[in-house]
């Protein structure tokens, strides 16, 4: 089973998850890194580069408070798959659609 095969998800849960996560994902390390600048410049920059800056900026966020380890472990099947994987994230007290964001944005950056 290939890292792919352990994320699939079910029907419902597919609808949650759009093509744009994996942009807004590289965005958010970009912003993170320092890419777009500070303060208004930023702003303005990311939404130049055709993306919704709050989106962005909470990806950012999110990545800063540690989904991006939670969103590694996901790739490391330590939460199960499908609905059984959304279900323990929520328990655990995390956004599950914001989780699926980054592991998406994490495979297809590799």
């Amino acid at each position: 089973m290939d890292r792919n095969d352990m994320l699939l998800l079910s029907d419902d849960e597919l609808e949650l998850v759009s093509g744009g996560a994996t942009k807004a994902y590289l965005a958010a390390v970009d912003l993170m890194n320092g890419k777009y600048g500070t303060g208004e410049a930023c702003r303005q920059s990311v939404t130049d580069a055709g993306f919704d800056y709050w989106n962005v900026q909470h990806m950012a966020n999110a990545l800063s408070q540690g989904y991006g380890q939670v969103a590694q472990d996901v790739i490391d099947d330590k939460y199960g798959i499908g609905a059984a994987r959304f279900k323990a994230l929520a328990q655990a007290g995390y956004d599950p659609r914001l989780v699926q964001q980054i592991v998406n944005g994490m495979l297809l950056d590799d």
